[in-house]
């Protein structure tokens, strides 16, 4: 684990973390957020997906995180990002097809639905 922990110092101090997307924004979900959002220096969470966009809000605020922008394209969630602003949105694909994101964690619990999106995702780089 120490080299993970130096390898994301570093990118926190370059000032080039590590840009999550996360879908789904359950129980598991708002977990992952309050850490990443809170104790992981080097990642940070830019857009989370839910198929009910209060959900993906409340993961926000429990993290500690009050101003997002709700998007429902991509060209929006990709400006957000470039602001250094936190997305939410309704449509888990956006954060699939969208440059801006370096990585996408898939928390829904529902298999099918999760391997579509992790493929989608692959698909885009």
């Amino acid at each position: 684990m120490i080299i993970v922990d130096k390898a994301l110092e570093k990118r926190q101090a370059d000032h080039n973390p590590i840009r999550v997307g996360m879908i789904g924004a359950g129980f598991m979900g708002r977990g992952i957020a309050l850490q990443i959002c809170n104790y992981v220096p080097g990642m940070e969470l830019v857009a989370i997906s839910n198929r009910n966009i209060d959900a993906a809000r409340r993961a926000y605020t429990e993290a500690g995180i009050d101003q997002v922008r709700e998007v429902t394209t991509v060209s929006q969630l990709e400006e957000t990002i470039a602001q250094n602003q936190y997305a939410v949105t309704e449509d888990a694909l956006l954060l699939c097809q969208a440059d801006g994101i370096d990585a996408i964690i898939e928390v829904t619990g529902a298999v099918e639905f999760g391997a579509q999106v992790v493929l989608i995702a692959i698909e885009h780089g």
